[in-house]
C-alpha cells in the first residue's frame, strides 16, 4: 500500500515535467527557426539545443506532425495574446487611429524579439499542412490564427477610424491591413537577411506613415476636409 501511494504522488509531477519540456522543445524550435530562416527543422540539432536526446523529443511529441501542430499553436497564441492585450483598452478606440500605429509598433517589437514565432507565422501554410491539420486552419481562417485575428483587428480599427473622420471615405479597411500585414511580414524577413541590420520599428514607422498618408490618413483629428499639402 505504501508503494502505490507513492506511485500516485509521482504521476502529477511527472506531467507538469512533461509539459515544461514540451514548452522547451517549442521555444528551442523558435530559436533554430529564428537562426535559419526556414521551418526545415532537425530533430536532432533541436534535440542538442534542448540538450536531451533525439528519441526523447518523441517520448514528449507522438510524431514530428503534432510537434509541428505544437509549434504552431504556440506561435498563434502568443501573438494573439499580444495582440488582446493592447486592443482590450477601450479607452484608445477615442482615437483608432492612434491605435492603429500602436498596433503596428507592437508586432514590429514583438518580430524583433521572437522572429522564430513570426517566420513561423508567416509560413503556417505550410506548417499546418505538414502537421495535418484541418483545412480552415491551414489557409488561416481559424479563430486562433493570429494573422487572421491582426487582420481583422486592423480592419475594424480602420472602420472606427472612417467612422471618426480620420480617414478618406473611399478606404478599404480590408486591402489596406493587407497592406500593412504584407510590409510587417517582408520588412521583417529582410531585417533577418541583413543580419538584423537595421532597426525594424523604425523602418515600419516610416513605412506605415507613408501607407496612411496615401489614403489621406492622419490620426488625432478628421482628414476630410484636410488637403494632401497639409498632410505631406
Amino acid at each position: 500500500m505504501p508503494y502505490m501511494g507513492s506511485s500516485s504522488r509521482k504521476r502529477p509531477v511527472q506531467r507538469m515535467n512533461s509539459a515544461r519540456r514540451q514548452l522547451e522543445i517549442v521555444n528551442a524550435a523558435f530559436d533554430c527557426i529564428a537562426v535559419s530562416g526556414h521551418l526545415s527543422l532537425s530533430t536532432t540539432e533541436l534535440a542538442y539545443k534542448v540538450g536531451i536526446s533525439q528519441p526523447a523529443i518523441f517520448r514528449h511529441f507522438r510524431s514530428k506532425q503534432q510537434l509541428h501542430r505544437a509549434i504552431l499553436e504556440e506561435a498563434n497564441l502568443r501573438v494573439v495574446d499580444e495582440l488582446k492585450s493592447l486592443i482590450s483598452r477601450s479607452e484608445m478606440w477615442s482615437d483608432p487611429g492612434s491605435l492603429i500605429i500602436d498596433v503596428v509598433a507592437q508586432m514590429g517589437e514583438s518580430f524583433e524579439r521572437s522572429p522564430g514565432v513570426w517566420l513561423t507565422l508567416i509560413c503556417q501554410r505550410s506548417i499546418a499542412a505538414e502537421a495535418e491539420l484541418p483545412s480552415e486552419e491551414q489557409n488561416g481562417r481559424s479563430n486562433k490564427c493570429a494573422i487572421s485575428q491582426l487582420t481583422y483587428a486592423l480592419e475594424r480599427l480602420f472602420i472606427a477610424a472612417k467612422d471618426k473622420g480620420q480617414a478618406n471615405e473611399k478606404l478599404a479597411p480590408r486591402d489596406v491591413s493587407n497592406i500593412i500585414l504584407s510590409v510587417l511580414f517582408g520588412m521583417g524577413q529582410i531585417w533577418l537577411n541583413s543580419d538584423r541590420g537595421f532597426d525594424l520599428q523604425q523602418r515600419l514607422e516610416i513605412a506605415l506613415k507613408g501607407i496612411l498618408v496615401g489614403y489621406h490618413f492622419l490620426p488625432g483629428q478628421p482628414t476630410r476636409a484636410m488637403p494632401m499639402s497639409a498632410i505631406a
